[in-house]
């Protein structure tokens, strides 16, 4: 399923069994904040949900309400039993958990991408 919450911010949601992946991009505002927590919470809540990743690879900016919303999608994941992590993490973003000290109580998967090359079947570098 993808989203558009408002002209800097989108969505893409993914189920995989018990998986669930939310894929943002662009910038978590002040703006896009209440529609972001109300789609986090709602699939954390979810029973079929009991792993929720949030991919940040194509997210440029994040504000402390970005941040506060993160806080809180941790703790429902714990209160409610299921795991929540943070994947691919880039600049922006990454510094402001880092600076904040917020980073070391989120589990964070390492994934890569391909090679902008590889990326597609059939391309050749």
């Amino acid at each position: 399923m993808a989203a558009s919450m408002d002209k800097d911010f989108g969505v893409v949601c993914e189920d995989q069994g018990a998986r669930c992946r939310v894929s943002l991009s662009g910038r978590i505002t002040i703006d896009s904040s209440p529609d972001l927590r109300t789609l986090l919470l709602q699939r954390l809540q979810s029973s079929s949900c009991q792993s929720l990743t949030v991919d940040f690879y194509e997210v440029e900016y994040v504000d402390s309400s970005g941040l506060a919303i993160l806080v809180e999608v941790l703790k429902a994941s714990r209160v409610h039993g299921k795991a929540f992590h943070l994947s691919r993490l880039r600049e922006r973003p990454r510094y402001l958990l880092e600076t904040t000290r917020l980073l070391h109580l989120f589990d964070e998967l390492e994934e890569e991408l391909p090679p902008a090359d590889q990326s597609r079947p059939g391309t050749e570098p």
